[in-house]
């Protein structure tokens, strides 16, 4: 797989940025190793039926074309990525009897306030003048992680002399300087944005977050998860490589240097251990996994990363979310709102309301919540979405901990719903019309972020922004380890730009002592996008041709395409990423991959890019594909297996069909497929193995050889002997989540789920 100058553990935002600055300015080769299947950290999208969210960006500041911040994320994307502008009034703070609605102009935000709270007017001058000190004072620490060694504790002891007021807590600073309770509770509405109410934050995080914010926001147009498939183009086009599916089980240390990883490939299919070797290790991982997980804990690295240990256990864990991820069925200027996110509160003691947090949003009666809407932020106009987010202690789902993902009992699904359901009425309360809206939602908690990102707890905003935090000397990227730096949250500060500079400052320190000035004078170069070279195609990833296209139904396609290289061992289940767009790629199922021909179907119901691409591509045009991805495939047990599919949902069910067949199973198995009707049903179009029992449902029209309704309406026939039978499930997300709902609440113990 050939030699790389760096490798880097974790594609979130700090990894990448890392990453991508050593192959931009320096032209370093960098291999990037994600554990999850999707790059991107919280900066990555999901999607469900052609709708999509990001999951971590919803919105960030000072991203005017002349701003370092723009500067910075123009260098690593090769200026590719655009940004819309939110509405003047970005942010609205809704209380019981109070609502504000924040311009994008830091004087008019001044003037506001003070025309709202007029006795508190030489208070409210003060608290704008010492946002911006308290901002200066904490870049000086940032940037002591970017500046040689012998400069490092120059600024660090500057910043001492001053830091009475940062290191108070937002509330003791609010307390002392406005009297009226309603002022204090607005100007702390956006905690959120760095993850602690006010008694437990330092007023240093208070103050960046608000400056950051004070020209109004911004959002990736398109949505965020562009922004990862940007910086790899620019990591590959140096000959390096961003693979997923990579667990870095520790980092390998010889002579007192960290010199490479070993990785377990949880790709699917045939995995395996393998270790990567190179001069320089950056982890983006954390610096609580890095030195907790990653890294000996005993001997002479034990030794040497003992106080660092003991410092990270001090400021102990942040908070966690909950975020409910709506569809709504029309767009959300019909009940007044023009996409400005809204922070509801249902009193003005944050600190009351948080310390109470996960009693009140476990009964389904939350007392706060952050919506933002990611569709008319990125520009989307087919699908509309939202995102509901609510702060909790972790703690709270420890009894489900130990439970695998997608097969938690009933208990927990009863959790989510109730409290999805709670945060949408609380919503529906502030805005009147939008519970109508909904269409469908999902949950996703504490137990899915740390599962999607290893962030212990699912405390995503890392190491928290308390006064210890920074109390202590800036942690930075150095480490006591030659050979190992530290980007992301942990290296920099809080959020998606704290991030971004951990990732600046590791590759400053990675490019030697005149390395943050190199950075910063590429900022000043013509940006410009990276061609697609396919001859630097990294590991996994491929150059395919359409070599035939059929269409089987009016909306769905079989793609046959040539692969050109030799795929790795595949296993049935298996998915692969399609590249539809310069940056965007899709996930197909895979139908058959024999020798260097790929099959695949491909839905193109829902317009987007992927649709797009699939109508009006023609044979003998080229893409990339990656693959093959994805663990889901039959388990060969003692239990009945019965395959439940929706459209393309039967694409990796036909592999497994093939395998059973060829191991006489399958004439035990059943398949419930559902389409409209017969100008739908895939199964009158294939040629394909068909289980012993097989029954076609028809939603809309009737025939002769389908049964009238949903698959959801056949479940109940297969109750018998439930607790021995396996529940194959894949299709449209409704489907799979009613379906999956209905057979756990009737005793199902195996069930296996893709949702497309």
């Amino acid at each position: 797989m050939g030699t790389y100058d760096a490798i880097v553990i974790g594609s979130g935002i700090g990894g990448l940025t890392a990453a991508g600055l050593l192959a931009r300015v320096a032209k370093k080769r960098v291999l990037v190793l994600e554990r999850h299947i999707e790059p991107g950290g919280l900066t990555h999208c999901f999607r469900r039926n052609g709708a999509s969210w990001d999951v971590g960006i919803h919105y960030i500041g000072q991203m005017d074309p002349e701003s370092p911040s723009r500067q910075y994320l123009d260098l690593l994307t090769g200026g590719a990525l655009q940004w819309n502008r939110m509405p003047d009034g970005f942010e609205r703070f809704i209380y019981p009897d109070m609502e504000f609605v924040v311009p994008s102009d830091p004087m008019e935000y001044q003037a506001q306030l003070m025309a709202q709270f007029p006795d508190e007017g030489g208070a409210i001058r003060r608290y704008f003048r010492d946002i911006k000190w308290v901002t200066r004072w904490i870049t000086l620490r940032m940037a002591s992680g970017m500046t040689p060694p012998w400069i490092a504790p120059i600024l660090i002891g500057l910043g001492t002399l001053t830091n009475r007021m940062p290191l108070q807590t937002t509330k003791q600073y609010l307390e002392r300087r406005f009297c009226s309770p309603q002022l204090r509770a607005l100007l702390a509405s956006q905690w959120g944005d760095y993850g602690l109410p006010p008694s437990k934050s330092a007023f240093a995080i208070h103050a960046l977050i608000v400056n950051h914010y004070l020209q109004g926001g911004w959002f990736p147009r398109g949505g965020s998860a562009q922004i990862a498939r940007m910086i790899e183009r620019q990591i590959e086009h140096r000959g390096g490589a961003v693979r997923v599916g990579q667990h870095v089980s520790r980092i390998l240390i010889e002579q007192g240097r960290a010199v490479g990883v070993h990785v377990h490939d949880i790709r699917g299919g045939d995995t395996g251990d393998c270790i990567y070797r190179a001069p320089l290790i950056i982890s983006d991982a954390g610096a609580r996994v890095t030195f907790e997980s990653l890294l000996p804990k005993t001997g002479k690295i034990g030794r040497r990363t003992a106080k660092l240990r003991k410092a990270i256990a001090a400021i102990g864990h942040g908070t966690s979310v909950v975020t409910v991820y709506l569809q709504l069925t029309r767009h959300i200027h019909s009940i007044g709102l023009n996409g400005e996110n809204l922070w509801i509160y249902t009193g003005l003691d944050h600190d009351a309301m948080a310390n109470k947090a996960a009693a009140a949003l476990v009964s389904g009666q939350p007392s706060s919540a952050f919506v933002s809407f990611p569709s008319v932020k990125a520009g989307e106009q087919k699908h509309h979405t939202a995102e509901i987010i609510a702060f909790i202690d972790a703690n709270a789902f420890e009894p489900w901990k130990r439970q695998p993902k997608g097969q938690r009992d009933t208990e927990y699904l009863a959790l989510k719903t109730r409290i999805g359901a709670g945060l949408i009425d609380l919503v529906d309360q502030a805005v009147p019309g939008f519970g109508a809206l909904v269409d469908r939602f999902e949950v996703a908690t504490p137990l899915t972020i740390e599962h999607y990102t290893a962030h212990p707890q699912g405390a995503f905003y890392g190491l928290p922004a308390t006064p210890r935090r920074y109390q202590a000397k800036p942690l930075g990227p150095r480490t006591p380890i030659p050979g190992l730096l530290l980007s992301g949250q942990d290296a920099g500060e809080l959020g998606i730009m704290g991030a971004v500079m951990g990732g600046v400052a590791a590759a400053s320190h990675a490019l030697g002592p005149r390395g943050f000035s190199r950075i910063n004078r590429a900022l000043g170069t013509p940006t410009h996008q990276m061609p697609d070279r396919s001859s630097l195609l990294p590991p996994d990833k491929y150059r395919v041709t359409i070599t035939q296209k059929d269409r089987l139904t009016p909306s769905i396609w079989q793609l046959t395409l040539a692969v050109d290289g030799e795929v790795q061992a595949w296993k049935a289940g298996q998915f692969a990423r399609l590249r539809v767009h310069p940056y965007v790629w899709r996930d197909y199922s895979i139908v058959s991959l024999d020798g260097n021909e790929l099959k695949l179907l491909v839905s193109t119901r829902t317009g987007g890019h992927g649709s797009q691409f699939i109508e009006q591509i023609a044979a003998g045009v080229s893409t990339t594909a990656e693959l093959p991805l994805g663990h889901y495939q039959f388990i060969d047990d003692d239990t009945r297996p019965i395959f439940i599919a929706t459209g393309t949902g039967i694409a990796p069910f036909i592999p497994m069909f093939r395998q059973l067949d060829d191991s006489g199973q399958l004439k035990d198995a059943t398949l419930l497929f559902g389409s409209r009707g017969s100008e739908d049903d895939l199964l009158l179009q294939l040629d394909i193995p068909l289980p012993g029992r097989y029954i076609r449902c028809y939603s809309r029209h009737a025939d002769t050889n389908a049964r009238k309704g949903r698959v959801t309406d056949m479940l109940h026939e297969y109750l018998d002997d439930i607790g021995h039978s396996s529940f194959y499930i894949c299709g449209s997300a409704a489907m799979v989540n009613d379906s999956a709902a209905y057979l756990r609440s009737h005793g199902a113990h195996h069930l296996y789920v893709e949702a497309f």
